[in-house]
């Protein structure tokens, strides 16, 4: 059951007994009125006629408003089980789509190394290979480190032949020679499915459950396949990921414990804007948690 239906529960709880606490009081109060309106009591009612009329006049208010609160009181919980199966259903609903998503995402990280085993003197390029689907995983690992490493050696070789200090443009050029067109479907259903679970109302999905969402997607991430989305978004190709309007990287931390691993000269605690936030420690973390750190940065 998601956070927002227990909010409700809470609200609904506390209502509850109150409503039952005022019905239970007047109940109590009717019953017992009858030892409190008597001859010897604090009442003297022997010259008002019948007792028991006299009563009933005076305690029939209450326990209509007693019988009027305890049917408002059921009908306010039929509401608010309505509510929560309204709420449980959209749950459902989201986490088959983001299951769906995550399914067709893994796909096709796969299906970029299906044919991976031959092509490169290392072993790790994108040729044939009968037995390539079967040994999947590993390629897989293997696919993304070389496309992390592949891109590290052009960015040294178009450094060394410009002899140039502008390093973010020999990025730029080193990537796009390689990757420019290549990984695009990849890429872009990845943003969606972040995007999916990002935009969700928090009214609905908060953000400790959309970061929860997303450390699953995380999780189906290589240490390199995280790196390459750093190096889409460094080029320029993927600059949505992180700016103005999305903070994927550092509010929903979509890259992690991957600096090791980086080109020394786009370390991300020396990129901005990460720079400053580190410094800063301006952004956004999980409410009643100290260790939620940004990047989780290892040498």
């Amino acid at each position: 059951m998601n956070c927002f239906m227990k909010n409700d529960n809470k609200t609904f709880d506390k209502l509850s007994r109150w409503l039952i606490g005022i019905a239970i009081t007047l109940a109590i109060f009717a019953f017992v009125s009858p030892l409190i309106f008597t001859r010897n009591g604090i009442v003297d009612f022997s010259n008002t006629g019948e007792i028991g009329d006299t009563i009933g006049g005076i305690m029939n208010p209450f326990i209509g408003f007693a019988s009027i609160i305890v049917m408002f009181l059921a009908f306010y919980m039929q509401f608010k089980a309505n509510k929560m199966m309204q709420s449980q259903f959209e749950r459902n609903q989201f986490d088959n789509q983001f299951f769906e998503m995550l399914k067709t995402h893994k796909e096709n990280s796969n299906m970029i190394f299906l044919n991976y085993n031959e092509g490169s003197e290392e072993g790790c390029g994108f040729g044939g290979g009968s037995d390539a689907y079967s040994q999947w995983v590993e390629q897989r690992k293997k696919g993304f480190e070389y496309l992390v490493n592949r891109t590290n050696n052009r960015y040294d070789e178009w450094k060394r032949q410009n002899n140039s200090r502008d390093n973010s443009a020999n990025f730029i050029a080193a990537y796009s020679s390689l990757w420019e067109d290549s990984f695009g479907h990849y890429f872009r259903h990845l943003f969606l499915m972040v995007k999916f679970v990002v935009s969700k109302p928090e009214s609905s999905l908060t953000y400790e459950e959309k970061r929860n969402y997303l450390r699953i997607l995380r999780a189906s991430l290589s240490t390199y396949e995280q790196i390459f989305l750093y190096y889409n978004w460094l080029s320029g190709y993927g600059k949505k990921w992180e700016d103005e309007n999305n903070k994927f990287f550092t509010d929903y931390r979509m890259i992690y414990n991957v600096n090791s691993k980086i080109h020394p000269d786009f370390a991300i605690k020396d990129t901005e804007p990460f720079k400053h936030l580190l410094a800063d420690e301006n952004y956004r973390k999980e409410n009643d948690r100290d260790d939620d750190t940004l990047f989780e940065l290892i040498e």
